[in-house]
Parts: C-alpha cells; structure tokens; sequence
C-alpha cells in the first residue's frame, strides 16, 4: 500500500508534468505556426524583389560563362535570406538554365538539362507565383487581380482552398522575366532549431516544478498523515471495543472536523452499542414469547361428528392479542372459542396467555356460560384496566347435532344457509372480558340451528378492519360476500384458505394492521 506521502508526490508530479506538457504542446504549437508564417512572409517578399535580379545576373554573368561573378552575386542572394536552402533557374521551355546543388562551384556544361517533374513543369509554365506544399503536396497558385488582392487558384485559375501561412512549403516558384522563373526551395531547418530549444527549457522548467513539487507535498503531507496516523490508531481502539476513547488533533481544518466526527461517532457507537445489545436481547425474549405463543394454539384440530373444522391465524406482529382453541369433552362434545385482546404485542399476549388458562381450568364446567363467568372475573382481577378480550365460547354437542355458543362482546359470527344459498349474521351481544367484574347478567346462551352443508365462520376484527390503503377497509359486505362465494367448497380447510386468500388479495402490499384469526365449521352430517 502506498503512503499518503507518495501518493501526493506521485499526483502533484504528474499534475505539473500534466500542466507543462499541455503548455508546451500549446506553445509549441503556436510559435511554430508563427515561425512558419514569418518564414512563408520573408520567402515570398524576398522572391517578388530578388527574382528579376537573378535573372539579370544570369543574363550578364553566367550566360556569358562567368560563373565566378555570377556566384558571388548568389551567395549574397543566399546570405539575404537565411531561410533558403537551393535555388533553380528555369526557363517556360522546362530547360533548367541554373541548380544551386550541382554548381556550388562551377558552370554546368553539357547537353539541356529539361526539369523532369510534370508538377513542377507546369508551375514553371505558369504566369502566377505558385507553392508546393509539404504536409498535403498540393499546389497553390497566388493570382494576383488587377485591385492588387492575390488569389488561390489552380493551375486552370479556378478558385482552391486557400494556402495558410501555418503550411510549409517545399519551394515558391516566382515568374524572374518573360521566359524564365526562378524556384526558391526553403529549409525549415531555423523552425526545428527553435522548437528543440524551447522543448529543451520546457523540460528544464517541468523538472525543476516537480522538484519543487515534490518538496511541497513532503511539507504539506506531514501536516495530515500525523493527525490520520492518531486517527488510525483510534479505529484500532474502538475496533477492540473502547468506545470511550477520544482522539485529539489540534489542527484547524477539515482534519479536526474529521478527528471531531470521528470523537461524535464514538460516542454514539457506545449509546448504540448497548441499544443494540438491549434490542438484541428484547428480540430474543420477543422470539421466545412468539414461540411460547404458538404453543398455546391447538397443533390439531379434533374430529367430530357431523361438523368439519378448521382454522388459523396470521398475526400482524411476533406476539399477536388474537387467540383460538378446540377443547375435546368426551368422544361427542367439542368446546371451541376465538377471542380477541385489544391490541396486539407483549401485553396483549400475555392476556391471551392467562386467558388460555383460565379457560381450560374452567373447561369442565358444563355450563358454557357460567364458565366465561368466572374467567371474566379472574381476568378482570389480574389484567389492567384499559386491557379486555372480545370472545365468542361455543359447544358442539355431536350426538344432538347441536352447537351453542356465548358471545362476551365479539363480532357476530357469518352463517351460511346451504339450502338458500344466502347469509346471515347471528344476533350480537355480552360484553368483553375484563371490562366489569360481573358480567353474568350480560351474557346469554344461543342456539345456532345449522342444517347439513351450512357454513359457519367465527373470525376476529383484524379481518373487515383489513386495509387496502389508508382510505379503504375490507368491511363486512366483502367478508359476506366471500363466504357466500367460497362456502360451497367441500371442506372447512378449502373455504378457510379461500377466505384467507381474498382478504390477502385485497391487503396487496400494505401492512397488515391487526391480527387475521377465523375458525370455520361446516355440517357434514
């Protein structure tokens, strides 16, 4: 791993060598564009006043074989313009009349010489001034109109993309007299010679800027890897689980706001340290109350004669206030009961604990209304007061094919006539458990007269109070309207999953609010 250190020098290096680089590229650029153009300049002025001259020249020396004379006016042609490397006399005719790289030091002599070139043939054969360039070897001929404004043509005089200064040239050629030109080759060479000076102090300067660099990142790192060094050091400490350690950084920037976030988080990792171990521990006594919970449901329904029966109970949260429980007396007599503890959580699970035991401690009392009696009393003595259980108590005695039941105060159970196809809800009454000490008074014994193939659903509020969205409840007119729809189906445990299902269906995804118990019988016989 690399150090903060390293990293900084490594970063400022290549910033600098980054900055300088572009900046050269740029500089570069431009300069060489402007020595290009001061080149193309002096060329194409020193052509226009020397052209005539040397022609004039040739005519008096070198074409009367005074080469020495001749030569001395040409080097001092050359020495005029430091940007010329060769020089050519040529006439219309395509004879080379003069070639400064073959007759540096004396005439040539010998049959005529004929340019061989077609492109420089027909520059030569041209009135106008014309350039071959280097980078795209066109060329460029410069007409000049009668206002004095000079054109870019071709050689048919049609207008071309103009020739920019920036360009380089390999030669200018440049009308000397009636029959002749004269070719001046230029060298770049003064260009290149500029341009590796400047690259060269470039270079010079960008070692000496990382240099400098590197001397302040060295400076500057210090000042943060010491105060991120303690800061270290204090993740070690409150990784071993010292989470009153503190770290003290002295320096007024965003490191002491670093090392002050970094003391803030320590002290609430330790308030939330010990919240997560009181949560932790909260949730494992919820899961053991869940389970406990879950133990009081009946693992199995019994069977009876002549009634099918079956249940459930979905609860909003671990510990949920609903409650059922199937209690079998004798081989023919079934006592079953569905209450409901305001609330839900821990204090409503408890109640249904205590209910669930006082139930079964007075389930042998032959009297099912005497029996929620004294549960009622006993509940009332050892629950809060703002805490009851709506309950529904029912017995079904399988010889008579009878069931009797004693609602304290819970809603009223569905009934469903086979032979009508029609429901019907069972009259509504008593009051809740746990409310007042006597409720003997308030409580009354009913008969349901239920004929082979009636459905009748017991369930808990949790199901018409089912929310689809914060507006809309399931209601009771939905839950009648399943169990008329789904009570046909030939058992209990079809029509309870049926019923479950509908409900499920219309919640979607919103939070279940309350528990969802209902207990489901169906005559058979």
């Amino acid at each position: 791993m690399h150090s903060l250190k390293t990293k900084l020098v490594l970063a400022i290096s290549a910033l600098i060598v980054v900055l300088f680089g572009f900046t050269t590229f740029i500089f570069i650029n431009e300069k060489s564009a402007e020595l290009a153009r001061d080149i193309y300049e002096h060329t194409r002025n020193f052509a226009e006043l020397t052209a005539a001259d040397i022609f004039s020249s040739y005519d008096l020396y070198l074409a009367q074989k005074s080469f020495v004379y001749f030569n001395r006016d040409l080097r001092a042609t050359f020495e005029k313009l430091g940007d010329l490397a060769d020089l050519q006399l040529i006439k219309y005719s395509g004879e080379i009349l003069y070639d400064s790289k073959t007759e540096k030091n004396q005439q040539y002599e010998g049959p005529a010489r004929m340019v061989s070139d077609k492109v420089l043939l027909e520059q030569v054969r041209s009135r106008n001034p014309s350039i071959l360039t280097q980078d795209t070897n066109r060329v460029v001929y410069l007409k000049r109109t009668e206002t004095g404004e000079t054109l870019n043509v071709d050689v048919n005089e049609q207008a071309v993309s103009p020739f920019s200064p920036d360009e380089k040239m390999v030669y200018l050629v440049q009308p000397a007299s009636d029959d002749a030109v004269v070719v001046y080759y230029v060298s770049y060479q003064s260009l290149y010679d500029s341009v590796n000076q400047m690259m060269i102090r470039s270079i010079m300067l960008a070692f000496f800027g990382i240099g400098i660099g590197i001397l302040m990142a060295f400076l500057y790192a210090g000042s943060i890897t010491k105060p991120l060094k303690k800061l270290t050091e204090g993740a070690g400490i409150l990784a071993k689980g010292d989470f009153k350690y503190r770290v003290e950084v002295k320096t007024k920037d965003e490191i002491s706001v670093l090392a002050h976030a970094f003391n803030k988080m320590a002290q609430d990792l330790e308030i939330s340290t010990k919240a997560l171990v009181y949560k932790e521990r909260v949730a494992k006594e919820l899961e053991l109350a869940a389970k406990i919970q879950k133990e009081i449901l009946p693992k199995e329904i019994p069977k009876m004669p002549g009634l099918d029966v079956s249940a459930g109970l979905i609860p909003a949260e671990e510990i949920g206030g609903d409650s059922y429980d199937f209690i079998k007396i004798g081989d023919n007599d079934l006592l079953m009961y569905l209450g409901d503890v305001t609330g839900h959580g821990v204090p409503s699970g408890i109640v249904v604990s205590v209910a669930n035991a006082l139930i079964y401690n007075y389930s042998k009392t032959t009297d099912i209304k005497e029996m929620l009696v004294s549960v009622n009393r006993i509940l009332k003595d050892k629950s809060s007061a703002n805490m009851f259980m709506t309950l529904v108590m029912l017995k079904w005695e399988g010889l008579a094919r009878k069931l009797r039941y004693v609602s304290a105060g819970h809603e009223q159970m569905i009934h469903y006539h086979a032979k009508e196809k029609k429901v019907t809800l069972t009259p509504a009454g008593g009051v809740a458990l746990g409310m007042i000490s006597n409720i003997s008074a308030l409580l009354k014994e009913q008969e349901v007269i239920m004929e082979i193939g009636d459905t009748l659903v017991i369930y808990s509020d949790g199901i018409p109070e089912c929310w689809k969205n914060e507006k809309e409840m399931y209601g009771m007119s939905s839950l009648k309207r399943a169990v008329s729809d789904y009570s046909d189906l030939p058992t209990a445990f079809a029509i309870r999953n049926a019923l479950i299902a509908d409900v499920k269906e219309y919640e979607g995804k919103y939070k279940q609010m309350d528990d969802i118990t209902l207990i489901v019988l169906k005559r058979t016989s």
